[in-house]
């Protein structure tokens, strides 16, 4: 996932609008086409916003605090399972199952990608063989 500020955003719109590509022209219409994302910041909210987009099955951009490194990083995730104080969950950034902490996500947005739940996932997690 890769995140543009807004002059770095403006001057891609500029170098592809120059363009003849019939690829250039679509990932342009793609990124005038982008909607602004709204993100949660209260724990209250993020709760509710994970459920619904477990749900609706639609995956989540959240800001994630890990224990282990000590680090503050966005990530890119499909819920697999929610529980009031965790998810499990898809990683893009890791490319595997992770469990994430729910107080530990300070911001977070739906997105507008679908995903599906593998028919024979079964939680590698351990919070759930209690």
């Amino acid at each position: 996932m890769v995140s543009l500020t807004k002059i770095e955003k403006q001057k891609l719109k500029e170098i592809l609008a120059k363009s003849e590509s019939k690829e250039a022209k679509n990932i342009l219409n793609k990124l005038s086409k982008e909607k602004k994302l709204k993100y949660v910041y209260n724990k209250k909210g993020i709760k509710t916003l994970l459920k619904k987009a477990y749900r609706e099955k639609k995956k989540v951009k959240i800001r994630y605090y890990s224990l282990s490194s000590g680090e503050v990083k966005w990530r890119k995730v499909a819920i697999y399972q929610f529980d009031p104080d965790f998810i499990i969950a898809f990683c893009y950034l890791r490319n595997e199952e992770r469990t994430f902490v729910n107080n530990r996500i300070s911001q977070a947005t739906i997105l507008d990608e679908s995903y599906s739940i593998p028919r024979d996932w079964v939680s590698e997690s351990r919070v759930w063989s209690k």
